[in-house]
């Protein structure tokens, strides 16, 4: 995964023009790379969308907030907190090593509602181009 997804890569800000490459191009590599269809992937469909299902809650929480001043304090270290649940699921076999740094990677470039949100959307392109088990 480190050649398949490096930190100048990965960027959830508007601004900067990447985040056609990211939806697109770099969504379909990782997704061949976490789930290539076989019966023993990196990492399940089922499990990549229980951790989707999360960020989704989340991104909704931040959604609600009054002002973008609360996001390090209401959502940011819910997050954050995400990196020891999916060590977790890699420690129990439920997932893969390139999954657990998809996320690390990622997550460390998630620091607004902004930037959450197009988190969300990586990982909704990230399913689309997953197989269907």
């Amino acid at each position: 995964m480190e050649n398949l997804l490096k930190d100048e890569d990965i960027s959830f800000e508007t601004n900067n023009g990447k985040l056609e490459k990211m939806f697109g191009e770099i969504a379909q590599n990782v997704a061949k790379k976490i789930n290539d269809g076989s019966k023993r992937p990196d990492t399940h469909t089922t499990q990549f969308r229980k951790f989707y299902d999360k960020i989704l809650e989340l991104n909704d929480k931040a959604g609600g907030l009054k002002s973008p001043n609360e996001y390090p304090i209401k959502i940011s270290p819910f997050v954050k907190m995400l990196n020891s649940k999916v060590q977790y699921s890699k420690t129990r076999g439920h997932s893969g090593e390139n999954f657990v740094t998809l996320m690390s990677k990622s997550i460390k470039k998630v620091d607004s509602v902004e930037t959450l949100q197009n988190f969300k959307y990586f990982l909704e392109s990230i399913i689309g181009f997953m197989p269907k088990n």
